[in-house]
């Protein structure tokens, strides 16, 4: 599967970006998937730290691409927008709502 992203940019914004770019498109497109490679090795780097403090584990992929997908499709890898969502769902049930307050609920100091 890919994915195909887009930007769009004011003629001010394009004017910007073609003054540091020779190829504005190369460089947009350069710059998104050399983030998504930091991104990859800086997680499959940490994942190979943690295989090897494991003494359970017996091999690790030599490949950071193997390493980042097995996590991707373990689920351990999720959207940025769905971890913030799942993290306010559970900070919002952990507040006291009014209803939840009884005479004999004690106040903060």
């Amino acid at each position: 599967m890919a994915v195909t992203l887009s930007v769009e940019l004011t003629d001010l914004e394009y004017a910007a970006l073609a003054h540091i770019a020779v190829d504005p498109h190369d460089w947009f497109q350069d710059m998104v998937k050399l983030r998504c490679k930091n991104t990859i090795a800086e997680v499959a780097n940490n994942k190979i730290k943690e295989m090897l403090a494991d003494p359970a584990v017996t091999t690790i992929p030599a490949d950071k691409e193997v390493i980042f997908s097995t996590l991707v499709e373990s689920g351990d890898i999720r959207p940025l927008a769905v971890m913030t969502a799942e993290e306010t769902e559970r900070t919002r049930a952990m507040l006291t709502t009014a209803q939840d307050l009884t005479p004999d609920t004690p106040a903060l100091s």
